[in-house]
């Protein structure tokens, strides 16, 4: 990802720009008097282009750095802190740096924060963390939440986070990888489809955008794989596409699968390991609940055990605590293990 850097920490050798001994790529803010000035974009020490916002393109507002702004207290009803400049509500950019570095960008309007990017660069100064919101003070359109961090170009997590405020969308998108690019888990809650977008930008230096995007990679799963509360849908939908062919340890974790759904997972070539994970009976749980879930542990370790005789598949059914397989499975099967 480019370097976002204060213009005064690079070095000017005849118009070339260095930063320690090394020309620099990337982008450089020079601001003056508190306030940004222009953005350079540096390629080999040489200026490309320049343009008068940072990443953050927002015409004819005023662009200052943050020690200029005033943060009052929090405000519970916004679930925000208002910022203040020269003592009224400051609509404009903000600019936020450290170490002479571009740490994040933060439009406001009226006080409010509405926008907000921000960089965690490394030791080097490229960028190993991105984060991006996207806050909607007027409760109409939701809140969006992105949240990047990769270690020697290879990802480590991408999180899609939506609110939605009239209540009927939310969702939340993890995804964590292996060094090999591979993801390891995956995390649905909510709504899928409105969390799906997991670069919030045409400009990021990423192949792919969506989820969709990412799946349609050759064997982007690992062999160990996590998948935490995805509907019985969607991971029909994995099955049928082949997605999950190479799997060999799958973990279902919370989810809801249906118990018939494990038949189809005969079909799965590779898979060596199943474990599901189910939430724990405890005894104030309601009469209804505790029947309903009872029933559910003793169909998926029926269908697990049918599992296991078809393909010797390594098997177990946990309560996040303890294997509870045996103890739900029906009394003519537990017969036949032993």
């Amino acid at each position: 990802m480019i370097v976002r850097i204060e213009l005064n920490q690079l070095d000017n050798r005849s118009g070339y720009y260095f930063f320690n001994d090394f020309l620099f790529t990337g982008e450089a803010y020079d601001h003056r008097d508190n306030q940004l000035y222009q953005v350079y974009e540096i390629t080999d020490g040489v200026i490309t282009s320049s343009r008068d916002y940072g990443f953050l393109q927002e015409a004819g507002m005023i662009k200052v750095d943050s020690e200029l702004i005033h943060g009052g207290d929090f405000d519970y009803e916004m679930n925000d802190v208002p910022y203040t400049y020269h003592g009224k509500p400051f609509t404009g950019l903000f600019y936020d740096y450290s170490s002479g570095f571009v740490l994040a960008e933060t439009l406001c309007i009226n006080g409010w924060t509405v926008k907000e990017i921000s960089f965690y660069p490394d030791g080097t100064g490229r960028i190993r963390k991105y984060e991006e919101k996207h806050i909607d003070i007027t409760e109409k359109t939701g809140n969006r939440e992105w949240s990047l961090e990769w270690k020697d170009n290879s990802f480590k997590w991408i999180v899609s986070n939506y609110l939605d405020f009239q209540g009927n969308h939310s969702g939340e998108l993890k995804l964590y990888f292996t060094e090999q690019k591979k993801i390891s888990q995956v995390i649905i809650k909510g709504d899928y489809e409105y969390v799906s977008l997991l670069v919030p930008r045409d400009d990021l230096p990423l192949d792919f955008k969506t989820f969709e995007e990412l799946l349609a990679k050759k064997d982007i799963f690992a062999d160990e794989l996590s998948i935490w509360s995805i509907d019985d849908k969607l991971f029909n939908q994995w099955l049928d596409s082949g997605l999950l062919n190479k799997v060999k340890q799958l973990e279902l974790y919370h989810t809801k699968v249906q118990p018939l759904t494990i038949v189809k997972m005969q079909k799965l070539p590779s898979l060596q390991k199943l474990t599901i994970s189910e939430s724990k009976i405890y005894e104030d749980d309601t009469p209804l609940s505790i029947k309903q879930q009872t029933q559910r542990f003793s169909e998926l370790a029926t269908e697990l055990f049918l599992l296991k005789a078809h393909r010797s598949i390594d098997i177990n059914l946990v309560d996040d605590y303890e294997s509870i397989f045996q103890k739900y499975l029906p009394d003519e099967l537990k017969q036949q293990l032993t």
